[in-house]
């Protein structure tokens, strides 16, 4: 009896301890577990995060070469476009130069007619021909007639500053026309003095006086 007394005595702290060292062992690997638990699941997000940021740098990465290639579509065009601005410029000058030489041409020609005599067309010239006034032709005659001058009185009655500001409005290719002596022999073909007028006229060169 003293016997086994002794013997459970004996036994009682051993397996106290043991008791203890499982529940610790039981919740440090409770712990532990929660710990793995948790990081798995932070693990499980940054994946998802990771894969979401590559998906992001693939379609940035697609719109980048979309937006070089648009670019570089766009530099052609512009290129394309400069050449044919280039080209228009070029013959847009070459235009402006042909249209500068007819027009003197044109101013020439116009300054020369009207210088046949004045005699021979007299009373058998349309009334109010301002053609018949060396130095106008049918362009210029159209020139005055927007200008609101359609007779020879009329025309006699306007100052060679209004005439020049016609002809000035109307460009380069009437630069080589005079106005001066226009007011002159029209106030004289109004007055049906052809004889004055012709006379008139042998002094003049294009409507212009030479002397």
């Amino acid at each position: 009896m003293e016997f086994g007394t002794l013997f459970l005595v004996t036994l009682e702290p051993c397996w106290l301890w043991w008791l203890i060292l499982s529940a610790l062992a039981f919740l440090l690997g409770a712990i532990v577990g929660c710990l793995l638990c948790s990081n798995k699941k932070k693990l499980r997000e940054l994946e998802a995060d990771n894969a979401a940021l590559q998906a992001r740098s693939t379609n940035w990465e697609k719109d980048y070469v979309g937006l070089k290639y648009q670019h570089e579509q766009l530099e052609g065009t512009l290129k394309d476009i400069r050449a044919k601005l280039n080209s228009c410029e070029a013959d847009k000058r070459i235009l402006e130069s042909k249209l500068a030489q007819a027009g003197e041409g044109e101013g020439s020609v116009e300054q020369a007619t009207g210088h046949t005599s004045v005699l021979a067309i007299g009373r058998s010239a349309n009334p109010d021909d301002l053609t018949k006034i060396e130095g106008i032709g049918p362009k210029i005659e159209g020139l005055l007639n927007a200008g609101g001058i359609y007779t020879w009185k009329e025309l006699a009655n306007t100052t060679v500053e209004r005439l020049q500001e016609i002809l000035d409005q109307a460009g380069k290719r009437f630069g080589l026309a005079r106005p001066d002596s226009w007011p002159r022999q029209a106030a004289l073909a109004a007055a049906g003095e052809w004889e004055a007028l012709q006379k008139l006229q042998d002094e003049l060169q294009g409507g212009i006086d030479k002397s």
